[in-house]
Protein backbone atom coordinates (compact mmCIF):
# COMPACT_ATOMS: atom_id res chain seq x y z
CA UNK A 1 0.00 0.00 0.00
CA UNK A 2 0.97 3.49 -0.66
CA UNK A 3 2.19 6.12 1.83
CA UNK A 4 0.79 9.10 2.38
CA UNK A 5 1.68 12.03 4.14
CA UNK A 6 -0.70 14.83 5.19
CA UNK A 7 0.11 18.57 6.91
CA UNK A 8 -2.45 20.65 9.14
CA UNK A 9 -0.58 24.08 10.22
CA UNK A 10 -3.31 23.91 12.94
CA UNK A 11 -4.35 21.70 16.32
CA UNK A 12 -8.08 21.64 15.38
CA UNK A 13 -7.73 20.99 11.47
CA UNK A 14 -5.24 17.75 12.78
CA UNK A 15 -7.99 16.94 15.37
CA UNK A 16 -10.67 16.89 12.41
CA UNK A 17 -8.24 13.17 11.00
CA UNK A 18 -6.63 12.52 14.46
CA UNK A 19 -8.06 13.05 18.13
CA UNK A 20 -4.99 12.76 20.45
CA UNK A 21 -2.32 15.47 20.82
CA UNK A 22 0.50 15.61 18.61
CA UNK A 23 3.61 17.49 18.54
CA UNK A 24 4.60 20.08 16.12
CA UNK A 25 7.00 18.56 13.32
CA UNK A 26 6.88 15.23 14.31
CA UNK A 27 4.53 13.34 12.04
CA UNK A 28 2.67 10.55 13.45
CA UNK A 29 1.18 7.79 12.03
CA UNK A 30 -2.57 7.90 12.07
CA UNK A 31 -3.40 4.49 10.17
CA UNK A 32 -1.70 2.07 8.14
CA UNK A 33 0.98 4.13 6.17
CA UNK A 34 -1.02 7.10 6.58
CA UNK A 35 1.06 10.03 8.57
CA UNK A 36 0.19 13.43 9.68
CA UNK A 37 2.17 16.11 10.80
CA UNK A 38 1.80 19.30 12.75
CA UNK A 39 3.16 21.85 11.39
CA UNK A 40 2.38 25.34 12.52
CA UNK A 41 1.60 28.33 10.51
CA UNK A 42 3.09 29.10 7.34
CA UNK A 43 5.65 28.43 4.54
CA UNK A 44 8.64 27.49 6.39
CA UNK A 45 6.60 25.41 8.81
CA UNK A 46 5.27 23.98 6.16
CA UNK A 47 8.17 23.24 4.33
CA UNK A 48 9.87 21.68 7.51
CA UNK A 49 6.90 19.47 8.40
CA UNK A 50 7.18 18.37 4.50
CA UNK A 51 10.59 17.24 4.43
CA UNK A 52 10.14 15.58 7.25
CA UNK A 53 7.43 13.18 5.66
CA UNK A 54 9.87 13.04 3.00
CA UNK A 55 12.20 11.10 5.04
CA UNK A 56 9.15 8.57 6.17
CA UNK A 57 9.18 8.15 2.17
CA UNK A 58 6.07 8.56 1.64
CA UNK A 59 4.87 8.57 -2.05
CA UNK A 60 2.36 11.54 -1.62
CA UNK A 61 1.65 14.69 0.51
CA UNK A 62 -2.19 16.05 1.00
CA UNK A 63 -2.18 20.40 2.24
CA UNK A 64 -5.02 19.88 4.66
CA UNK A 65 -7.17 22.28 6.84
CA UNK A 66 -8.75 25.68 6.38
CA UNK A 67 -8.46 28.60 4.05
CA UNK A 68 -9.56 32.10 3.45
CA UNK A 69 -11.95 32.95 0.28
CA UNK A 70 -11.40 35.16 -1.81
CA UNK A 71 -13.72 34.97 -4.71
CA UNK A 72 -17.30 36.32 -3.20
CA UNK A 73 -19.08 33.45 -3.97
CA UNK A 74 -17.15 30.71 -2.05
CA UNK A 75 -18.42 30.96 1.36
CA UNK A 76 -17.33 29.96 5.07
CA UNK A 77 -17.74 25.60 5.49
CA UNK A 78 -17.25 25.61 1.67
CA UNK A 79 -14.73 23.06 0.62
CA UNK A 80 -12.25 23.59 -1.85
CA UNK A 81 -10.31 20.73 -4.05
CA UNK A 82 -7.22 22.92 -5.35
CA UNK A 83 -6.80 22.39 -9.05
CA UNK A 84 -2.85 24.22 -8.72
CA UNK A 85 -1.62 25.84 -6.62
CA UNK A 86 -0.54 29.66 -7.07
CA UNK A 87 2.24 31.53 -5.56
CA UNK A 88 4.36 34.52 -7.00
CA UNK A 89 7.22 32.56 -8.17
CA UNK A 90 5.28 29.30 -9.53
CA UNK A 91 1.97 27.49 -10.48
CA UNK A 92 1.92 24.11 -9.06
CA UNK A 93 -0.07 21.58 -11.00
CA UNK A 94 -2.10 18.70 -8.40
CA UNK A 95 -1.84 15.16 -9.38
CA UNK A 96 -5.41 14.92 -11.97
CA UNK A 97 -5.88 11.41 -11.42
CA UNK A 98 -6.00 11.64 -7.79
CA UNK A 99 -7.72 14.41 -7.26
CA UNK A 100 -10.20 13.75 -10.40
CA UNK A 101 -11.31 10.07 -7.69
CA UNK A 102 -11.97 12.52 -5.10
CA UNK A 103 -13.97 15.09 -6.69
CA UNK A 104 -15.81 12.44 -8.25
CA UNK A 105 -16.30 10.83 -5.00
CA UNK A 106 -18.09 13.93 -3.60
CA UNK A 107 -19.14 16.24 -6.25
CA UNK A 108 -22.85 14.63 -7.01
CA UNK A 109 -23.92 14.71 -3.37
CA UNK A 110 -21.97 17.93 -2.07
CA UNK A 111 -23.08 21.12 -3.85
CA UNK A 112 -20.66 23.37 -1.33
CA UNK A 113 -17.31 21.66 -2.86
CA UNK A 114 -15.78 23.66 -5.29
CA UNK A 115 -13.02 22.73 -7.85
CA UNK A 116 -10.14 25.50 -8.32
CA UNK A 117 -7.05 27.15 -7.97
CA UNK A 118 -5.95 28.02 -4.37
CA UNK A 119 -3.12 31.29 -3.75
CA UNK A 120 -0.78 30.74 -1.38
CA UNK A 121 0.39 33.81 0.70
CA UNK A 122 3.78 34.22 2.77
CA UNK A 123 1.83 36.68 4.17
CA UNK A 124 -1.01 36.97 5.64
CA UNK A 125 -3.87 38.23 3.14
CA UNK A 126 -6.03 40.18 6.32
CA UNK A 127 -7.90 43.13 3.99
CA UNK A 128 -10.47 42.63 2.01
CA UNK A 129 -8.61 45.05 -0.66
CA UNK A 130 -5.77 42.63 -0.18
CA UNK A 131 -8.21 39.58 -1.04
CA UNK A 132 -9.67 41.46 -4.21
CA UNK A 133 -6.02 42.08 -5.03
CA UNK A 134 -5.22 38.91 -5.07
CA UNK A 135 -8.11 37.40 -6.55
CA UNK A 136 -7.26 39.77 -9.56
CA UNK A 137 -3.60 38.86 -9.76
CA UNK A 138 -4.68 34.60 -9.19
CA UNK A 139 -8.58 34.42 -10.38
CA UNK A 140 -7.91 31.69 -7.33
CA UNK A 141 -10.80 31.18 -5.28
CA UNK A 142 -8.61 30.78 -1.62
CA UNK A 143 -5.58 31.89 0.13
CA UNK A 144 -4.04 29.97 2.45
CA UNK A 145 -0.22 30.03 4.04
CA UNK A 146 1.21 26.33 3.38
CA UNK A 147 0.84 25.13 0.55
CA UNK A 148 3.26 26.14 -2.13
CA UNK A 149 5.64 24.72 0.80
CA UNK A 150 3.77 21.23 0.38
CA UNK A 151 3.56 21.50 -3.46
CA UNK A 152 7.30 22.85 -3.70
CA UNK A 153 8.47 19.50 -1.80
CA UNK A 154 6.04 17.60 -3.96
CA UNK A 155 7.34 18.79 -6.91
CA UNK A 156 10.53 18.63 -6.76
CA UNK A 157 10.35 15.09 -4.85
CA UNK A 158 8.55 13.78 -7.91
CA UNK A 159 5.22 12.89 -5.88
CA UNK A 160 1.64 13.26 -5.91
CA UNK A 161 0.21 15.90 -4.19
CA UNK A 162 -3.66 16.76 -2.80
CA UNK A 163 -4.91 20.48 -1.79
CA UNK A 164 -7.85 19.65 0.92
CA UNK A 165 -9.48 23.35 2.14
CA UNK A 166 -12.34 24.15 3.73
CA UNK A 167 -13.44 27.94 4.21
CA UNK A 168 -13.50 29.74 7.32
CA UNK A 169 -13.31 33.56 6.31
CA UNK A 170 -15.34 34.96 3.41
CA UNK A 171 -14.27 37.28 0.92
CA UNK A 172 -15.65 40.46 2.52
CA UNK A 173 -13.92 39.33 6.49
CA UNK A 174 -10.91 41.29 7.40
CA UNK A 175 -8.60 40.05 10.42
CA UNK A 176 -8.54 42.25 13.24
CA UNK A 177 -5.19 43.35 14.83
CA UNK A 178 -6.43 41.07 17.87
CA UNK A 179 -5.46 37.99 15.62
CA UNK A 180 -2.91 39.55 13.55
CA UNK A 181 -0.65 40.73 16.10
CA UNK A 182 -1.21 38.25 19.45
CA UNK A 183 -1.52 34.73 18.38
CA UNK A 184 1.43 32.23 18.31
CA UNK A 185 2.48 29.88 15.49
CA UNK A 186 -0.51 27.73 16.02
CA UNK A 187 -2.96 29.95 16.10
CA UNK A 188 -3.82 30.13 20.21
CA UNK A 189 -4.10 33.70 21.52
CA UNK A 190 -1.88 35.44 24.09
CA UNK A 191 -4.46 36.05 26.55
CA UNK A 192 -2.84 38.85 27.97
CA UNK A 193 -2.13 41.18 24.74
CA UNK A 194 -4.93 39.49 22.61
CA UNK A 195 -7.88 40.79 25.31
CA UNK A 196 -6.03 44.02 26.02
CA UNK A 197 -5.98 44.69 21.97
CA UNK A 198 -10.25 44.07 22.31
CA UNK A 199 -10.63 46.42 25.29
CA UNK A 200 -8.56 48.85 23.47
CA UNK A 201 -9.52 48.60 20.10
CA UNK A 202 -13.51 46.89 20.82
CA UNK A 203 -14.83 47.64 17.30
CA UNK A 204 -12.88 44.30 16.29
CA UNK A 205 -14.37 42.32 18.73
CA UNK A 206 -17.62 42.08 15.86
CA UNK A 207 -14.88 41.00 13.63
CA UNK A 208 -13.31 38.78 15.42
CA UNK A 209 -16.68 36.88 15.87
CA UNK A 210 -17.17 36.56 13.04
CA UNK A 211 -14.18 34.52 12.17
CA UNK A 212 -15.00 32.56 14.72
CA UNK A 213 -18.22 31.21 13.13
CA UNK A 214 -16.89 30.64 10.17
CA UNK A 215 -13.33 28.97 11.57
CA UNK A 216 -16.36 26.17 13.39
CA UNK A 217 -18.02 25.79 10.11
CA UNK A 218 -14.84 25.46 8.47
CA UNK A 219 -13.56 22.72 10.76
CA UNK A 220 -17.02 21.27 10.71
CA UNK A 221 -16.90 20.72 7.11
CA UNK A 222 -13.64 19.10 7.38
CA UNK A 223 -14.65 16.67 9.53
CA UNK A 224 -17.42 15.68 7.54
CA UNK A 225 -15.14 14.87 4.79
CA UNK A 226 -12.24 13.32 7.08
CA UNK A 227 -13.73 10.45 7.87
CA UNK A 228 -14.61 9.66 4.28
CA UNK A 229 -11.50 9.91 3.34
CA UNK A 230 -9.90 8.00 6.22
CA UNK A 231 -12.25 5.06 5.63
CA UNK A 232 -10.92 4.89 1.82
CA UNK A 233 -7.58 5.62 2.27
CA UNK A 234 -8.06 9.20 1.24
CA UNK A 235 -9.09 7.76 -2.44
CA UNK A 236 -5.31 7.61 -3.43
CA UNK A 237 -4.24 4.74 -5.44
CA UNK A 238 -0.36 4.74 -7.28
CA UNK A 239 -1.86 3.04 -10.15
Amino acid sequence: MSRIGIIAALPAEAKCLYSKKIKVGLPIEIQQDVFLCLSGIGHESALFAAKKLIALKVDALISWGVAGAIDASIKSGDVILASSVINRENHYSISEDWLSRVSEHFLPSEPNIFIGNIASSREICSSITEKQQLLEKTGALAVDMESAAISETAQTNNIDLLVIRTISDDADTAIPEAILKHTNNLGQPRIFNFMLSCILKPKQIREISLLAGGYKLGLASLSDIAQVLKDRHFLYSDV
